[in-house]
This record gives C-alpha cells, sequence and structure tokens, in this order.
C-alpha cells in the first residue's frame, strides 16, 4: 500500500511503500488492547497505601465500658467507624505489572501500523531540515505537514484550530529515527505532539492519537526490523 510522502513544507513529494513486512492481513484490536494495558499497567507504581486501626496513633483505651451505658459496644477510638479511626479494606503496596512477550508487542505493533494506514491516518515526513533549535520552526513545518495529510480533516472535525496557536490541537505522534538534539529540543514544547524513537516503539504512542507521521528513515528501519 502507497504512503504519501510530504516535506516539511507540506508538498508532496512522492509515494512511498509500507514494508510488506509490517502489514498484517486483519487488524486485531484485542490484541492492540492487551499491548496498551500492559504497557499502562507497568507504568503504575502501586505504593498506594492506608493505615489500618492498627497503625494508626492513638486508641489504646476502651472509650467507655462495655455494659451499662445504652451505648454500642466499642474496643478502640481507631476503629473504622471512628473520626480519625483506620480504614478497613484500604489500599495496600502491590505490583501491578503484567508480562507481555517481546514477540507478542511487536506483532501489535504492526496490526496498530495497518489500522492506522487503514484509517488514513498515517502520512510519511520526508525529514525535518533544522538547522538550529527551533520551536516556531517546527511548529509551522508540523502543521503544514498536519493539513496536507490524509488525516486533516478528521484531525479538524469539530473544533476550531487557529493555525498560529500552539493549543486547542488533537495528539499527533512522530516516528523519529535519530536523537538529534536540534529536533529534541525543537519539538519538546509543543504539547500536542508525541515523539517516539522507532526502536522504542510503544503501543500506546502509536495508537492514541489522531495521526502518525513517521519520517522516511524511520519507515525504512521499520522494514529492515519486521522484514519476514
Amino acid at each position: 500500500m502507497s504512503l504519501k510522502i510530504l516535506n516539511f513544507q507540506g508538498a508532496s513529494v512522492g509515494q512511498a511503500e509500507m514494508p510488506a513486512g509490517v502489514l498484517v492481513t486483519e487488524v486485531n484490536r484485542h490484541l492492540i488492547w492487551e499491548a496498551i494495558k500492559a504497557e499502562q499497567a507497568n507504568k503504575r507504581q502501586g505504593t498506594h497505601k492506608t493505615k489500618t486501626k492498627a497503625e494508626v496513633s492513638g486508641g489504646g483505651q476502651k472509650p467507655w465500658r462495655q455494659k451499662g451505658t445504652g451505648r454500642a459496644r466499642q474496643g478502640s477510638t481507631r476503629n473504622p467507624q471512628w473520626r480519625h479511626g483506620g480504614v478497613a479494606f484500604g489500599p495496600v503496596p502491590r505490583d501491578y505489572s503484567e508480562d507481555f512477550p517481546k514477540k507478542k508487542k511487536a506483532v501489535a505493533y504492526r496490526h496498530i501500523l495497518t489500522g492506522k494506514l487503514q484509517d488514513n491516518r498515517l502520512v510519511v515526513l520526508e525529514d525535518i531540515p533544522l538547522k538550529s533549535p527551533s520551536t516556531k520552526e517546527a511548529f509551522k513545518g508540523l502543521v503544514s505537514v498536519i493539513e496536507a495529510s490524509p488525516f486533516a480533516e478528521a484531525y479538524k472535525a469539530g473544533r476550531k484550530i487557529r493555525k498560529n496557536a500552539n493549543r486547542n490541537r488533537r495528539n499527533v505522534t512522530l516516528v523519529l529515527d535519530c536523537d538529534d538534539p536540534v529536533q529534541k529540543k525543537s519539538l519538546r514544547n509543543l504539547p500536542w505532539l508525541n515523539t517516539v524513537h522507532v526502536d522504542r516503539l510503544s503501543a500506546e504512542a502509536l495508537y492514541l492519537n489522531h495521526g502518525l507521521i513517521i519520517t522516511k528513515a524511520a519507515l525504512a528501519r521499520l522494514g529492515e526490523k519486521y522484514q519476514s
């Protein structure tokens, strides 16, 4: 399947073919959900903790005698029903991490990329010709790319977006092939842009966006990684 190649001014400069090893015949949505769920679970620290009645300070003395007061029997002022009492069945530290095999993760990435291609939410960027760090130039170029991309209409649907505004924009993921400090400094201040290196992909970054932009070099690298 062919992809439009755009330069940083938004002009079409050719067509590119999606590497055959990346594509799958049918997109498995459940596999994509599993991959994203595992990634989000592995981010959780699991350090939540509440104190039980045994851990709360105080409450050692019985508040009143057992019988003869007309009130319900109480053994401690730190029981859960009391103000300043302990918490019953509260959260305790735990490990949320899930095992997700590397090969299964790679297959999930292929399904995500195929789905983006089928939904016309993927475009190839020729390169990012920035000589020095400039968020202004990076913003201007990426807006031009988005407006010329096949997902431009869906990106703007139901939302008024000013061309020179760096807010109220839908999320876009940009897949890069290098750790260029100029690119990194220029792109990091765009709040709606999520950059990811082609060798450090994540299902969440690839899937949870309104459009996916892949540099030409990163696309070639994907072909090398997933060649059959």
